[in-house]
């Protein structure tokens, strides 16, 4: 099993289940956090996060070609998956001006 993040993703895209299994064990702890501040029910949040993974796996583009570590294209996904669920939910996140000094800067 390669300890390389970049060679790990790119074997599990190649089909290797072993280097899936290992992604989904390092990055699904963060990704599932990461949406979870923002989604407000457990189980969406847990559904969201393991479409991310899906979606990495069935990517077309050459992400895994691109140097970036696996936990870079997660998080672009999850924000993009997030976006797709309020978008389909028809709401919109909102965040009150009286917070807008506490947000942090990512």
């Amino acid at each position: 099993m390669p300890d390389d993040p970049i060679k790990l993703l790119i074997a599990a895209k190649a089909g290797d289940r072993s280097a899936f299994t290992e992604l989904h064990a390092r990055y699904f702890a963060p990704v599932f956090r990461y949406i979870r501040k923002r989604v407000t029910e457990k189980e969406t949040a847990e559904d969201i996060a393991q479409s991310v993974f899906m979606k990495l796996l069935k990517s077309k583009s050459k992400i895994a070609n691109q140097g970036h570590e696996p936990l870079h294209y997660l998080f672009t996904m999850a924000r993009n998956a997030v976006i797709d669920h309020w978008r389909a939910e028809g709401k919109t996140e909102t965040i009150p001006i009286d917070d807008m000094e506490n947000m942090p800067d990512d």
